[in-house]
């Protein structure tokens, strides 16, 4: 598991690649959770190069939604591939996550 963090045209960008599971999720939700204790506006995560999202995983982004509606922050995905797509839409959770297709449609949305 690699995370980047990224600036790009006023939105904080989480870029994550290898797997998101049990074991790498407690990194993914210490960056995503200081991000909220920030306050960012817009936080967008690039899945592009993830290969697996377990429950542990899904609960981290469930849980940065929470705090970000607290402010009326967004919480945007994009570059999912259709293996961890299928896992959101299995758990309905597509209609609750902003999810696009590409960074620059994230970014304009």
């Amino acid at each position: 598991m690699e995370i980047k963090i990224i600036d790009r045209d006023g939105a904080k960008i989480i870029a994550l690649s290898g797997d998101i599971d049990i074991y790498t999720s407690p990194e993914v939700r210490k960056q995503l959770l200081r991000m909220v204790d920030q306050r960012i506006s817009v936080i967008m995560v690039d899945l592009t190069d993830v290969a697996y999202i377990d429950s542990s995983g899904i609960a981290t982004f469930v849980e940065g939604l929470k705090g970000m509606m607290s402010y009326s922050g967004r919480l945007k995905f994009f570059g999912m591939p259709e293996r961890v797509k299928e896992i959101f839409n299995f758990s309905k959770l597509d209609k609750v996550f902003d999810m696009y297709g590409s960074m620059e449609d994230a970014l304009k949305n």
